[in-house]
This record gives structure tokens, sequence and C-alpha cells, in this order.
């Protein structure tokens, strides 16, 4: 699969855009992708994943090593009898070192080295002395937090949030491409009515000046240039209100697509393209694999199965099989001493296990008893979205069904209009029909016209609606996202 990574940093309003006065040549594929780019709901809404992204980063940092250091001097100084002169002086100092890891089957192992001086001024054979030992130990549960999916429970549910906020940030990008497509259909549909006013307009000042020539030449009554004269003012009229449907139609895709005010917007081909209908299992079955929704609330179960499995091992009682062994070495001098903790002689090692239970255990129970409705809730939550995304399927099927067929019945309208007015001008040469039955000839060829157009832009609007529902309007004009894309775009402009 082709993939288009779609730019989303928080930069991307400063891209340069267009001037003022400098048109610019856009279909329907540029809107969608343009307003994906731009839209500023949908930077906001990048946070989301990028955030999920430090989660995930920071429930992997169990597995991070942890050094520990520890230097402690001390010291003393006492009457070694009561009546004794002597003043005992002791020095203690210790430099040790550790370093703990976790392991993924929940075990947590270590290795310490320590090191011990002790100096006194008693004169004794034990009076000056160091002590190095070093120690690895293992400690491994063995009921509660046994296992790698228990140890890791933190970053699956992490991953999860991560794709829950993909599929928040999906369903953004959906809507906000859903409303650039209707918003462009909006405008070609207000340029149609544009050009069907203007021809309306030119037909009736020609009929207008046909009439004012015959009226001169004493073949037509004057209150038929009246008529048409009327009917030449009324449609500067309604052409007026076209020319000013256009411009706010304009307006708002400007907004949607965050261009400048007054760019000057070019649509170089028609959106009115057909495609065959999908069956309602086809659809269906695109919805159930793609719709954010669905993906979101499978994740929520997920989670929530999950987590149900987790508590359960959490109500365990506590089984430890606990370990170690290290060797040690004694001298007065401290390099004696490394050398006799080298030599092995003075090993030491302990096993054993290590139990304990909350008596009760009632706040694990409850823990588990929560979990498990949890996860009956998501599950009850899936069949109610399917079940609404069943039903909104089937409407938009139903309703692109029928806006096909007012589409055909719009067309023919529009055929015999047009046959009907060059009747009427035909006729009207010939002092058979009237001003008025032209005008009504017209204004009726007009009125068909813009039937078409609203019949159009209406079946767009249902395709809209029915990629939308299905979740494939992003992919129907080449908009592919890739999730790591959004997150690492949203951390850069961070940075």
């Amino acid at each position: 699969m082709a993939l288009f990574l779609v730019l989303l940093s928080l930069g991307a309003l400063a891209f340069p855009g267009p001037a003022v006065a400098e048109p610019i040549r856009l279909s329907v594929d540029d809107a969608v992708r343009i307003a994906v780019e731009r839209n500023l709901g949908l930077q906001v809404e990048t946070y989301n994943p990028a955030i999920a992204a430090t989660d995930i980063r920071r429930a992997r940092s169990i597995y991070d090593p942890t050094l520990e250091v520890l230097l402690d001097y001390r010291g003393g100084t006492r009457q070694v009898g009561l009546t004794s002169a002597f003043v005992g002086r002791t020095r203690y100092f210790d430099a040790d070192a550790s370093l703990d890891q976790l392991l993924p089957t929940g075990a947590t192992a270590s290795a310490a080295f320590t090191n011990f001086w002790s100096k006194d001024n008693l004169g004794l054979s034990t009076s000056r002395y160091a002590k190095p030992e070093l120690t690895l130990s293992l400690s491994q549960p063995l009921l509660k937090g046994l296992g790698k999916r228990v140890t890791e429970r933190g970053i699956t549910t992490a991953d999860d949030a991560m794709e829950i906020s993909l599929a928040g940030w999906n369903q953004k990008a959906l809507d906000t491409a859903a409303e650039a497509r209707n918003r462009f259909l909006t405008l070609a549909k207000a340029r149609e009515s544009l050009a069907t006013r203007i021809a309306s307009l030119a037909v009736a000042r020609r009929v207008h000046e046909e009439n004012d020539a015959r009226v001169n030449a004493g073949v037509l009554a004057a209150f038929q240039l009246q008529d048409s004269e009327l009917g030449v003012l009324q449609r500067e009229k309604d052409l007026l209100d076209a020319e000013l449907a256009e411009r706010d139609a304009a307006d708002q895709l400007r907004l949607t697509l965050h261009l400048p005010t007054g760019t000057i917007l070019e649509l170089p081909d028609t959106p009115w393209t057909d495609v065959p209908d999908p069956s309602e299992e086809e659809a269906l079955g695109v919805a159930l694999r793609r719709r954010p929704d669905l993906a979101k609330a499978r994740t929520a179960l997920r989670t929530a199965e999950f987590n149900e499995e987790i508590s359960r091992n959490l109500a365990l009682p506590a089984l430890a099989l606990e370990g170690s062994a290290g060797v040690g070495g004694i001298a007065a001098d401290y390099g004696d001493a490394i050398d006799d903790m080298a030599s092995g002689k003075n090993p030491n090692w302990a096993v054993g296990v290590r139990f304990s239970v909350p008596l009760g255990n009632g706040a694990a129970r409850a823990d588990v008893a929560a979990a498990r409705l949890k996860a009956s809730q998501a599950r009850a939550g899936i069949a109610v979205l399917e079940e609404a995304a069943g039903l909104e399927i089937r409407a938009a099927l139903r309703a692109l069904e029928t806006r096909r067929k007012q589409d055909e019945v719009s067309r023919k309208g529009v055929s015999v209009a047009e046959t009907r007015l060059a009747s009427f001008l035909k006729r009207g040469k010939l002092g058979l029909s009237t001003t008025k039955d032209v005008l009504d000839a017209e204004a009726n060829l007009t009125q068909a016209r813009e039937n078409l157009s609203g019949a159009r832009a209406d079946f767009q609007s249902a395709l809209t609606s029915l990629w939308k529902s299905t979740g494939e309007l992003l992919d129907r004009h080449g908009v592919v996202i890739d999730g790591n894309t959004i997150a690492s775009k949203a951390r850069k402009g961070t940075s």
C-alpha cells in the first residue's frame, strides 16, 4: 500500500500560503488533503498520540537498571572504663554499590559490592581491617507477579492507549475531511447555480431586446415590453442572490482550508463523479475493519480483558523464591582483603521462600470484580457501536439510491424544460406565445437546472456520508495516515 505521510506538525500554519490575488486550482482531493494538513483542531488532537508515545517510553523504563551507591563515614570516642584514663577512638567507612535489574519473568536480580573499613586505637589485631564482599541475588515471584504479561502490564496498557489516541485522531481526521468535501461540493453547486442565473438573465435580456424592437416596429403590444422588463429585473435580483451564495460558500471553504481571505479558488474539475453502490454486506465489512470508533472500542475491550486477567493474578498470594550467593574477604589492608575475596575461600549463600497474603484479600477481590464488569461493559459497548454502524450504513445506502434516482429525474427535467423553452421561443417569434409564456418556460428551465445541481450535490453528500460511515473517506481521496508520523511530528513541534 502506497504510503502518503500527512504532515501534521504544529508549524503547519507557517507553510507559505498563496498570495491574496493568486488563484489556487483546487480539486476535491486537494481540498481534503489541505484540510487535514492545516486544520487547527486536528493539530490539537495530534498532541494526544505524542503524549501517549511518551507514556510508552515511561512504561518501558521498568527495565532500566537501578544503580545505587552509598558512601558512609562514621566515628566515635569513648572512655574504655570507669577508672581508665584511656579513650578509645573508632572510625568506620562504607563504600557500597549495587545494581538491580527487573527481568521479564517478574524476578529482580541484584549485584552488590560492599566495602567496609574499620579502625580504632585499641592496638588489637582487629583494630584495623577491610572487609569487601560481592553478592549476587535473585527474587523470583511464583504466584502473584509471575510472568511477562504481569511484569509488562504498564507497557501493554500504554500501547493500547496509543492505539486509542490514534483512533481518536483518525475520527477527527474523518470529520475534517467530510467537512472539507461538503464545503467543496457546496461551492461547486453555488457556482453551477451562478452560471445558471447568468444564463437565465441573458435569455431574459434577449427577450426584452426583441420585444423592444417589435414594439418599436408596431407588431407587439407595449404591455409585453413591461413583462419582459420585469423578468429582467427579477433575474438580476436572482443573480445577486446567487453571487452572494457563491461568495459565502467560497469564504466557508477558505476558512475550512485555512487559506488567506480573498484567495481565489478555481475548481478545474467537476466533482460530480459516480461510483458503483456497494452491497450492505460489503459496506458493513469495510466499516467493521476501518471505523475509528470501532477500533477504539475494540482496543478498550482488549485493555479491559487484559486488566481482568492481571487483576486475577494480583489477587493471588505473594510467594517468592529468594536466593543469593557471594564471596567475601578480610585483611588489614584493602588490597590484601581484595585478594582474599578473589581466592573464593570465604563463600556465602542463602536460599528460601517468602510468603505473604492480606487476610481476607478484600481489595484484590474487589479489583477482580470491577475488572470483570468493565470488560463486560466494553463488550456491550462494541455491540452497540456495531448496531449503530449498520444503521448508519443502511441509511447512507438508501440515501445514495434515492439521490441517484433524483439525479436521473432532474436530468430528464432539464431536457424537457430545454425543449419546452425552445418551443416557446420559436412560437414567440411567430406571435403564438406571450412574453409571460416565454419567461415562465425559461423560469422552469432555470428551476430544473437548479434541481439538477442540487441533486448532484446531494448525491455527492450521500457519498460523503457513506464513506465516512465506512471509515474509508480519507483513502478515497488518496490520504493515508501513518500513526508513527503523527506522534513524531507532534513531538518535534514541542522540542
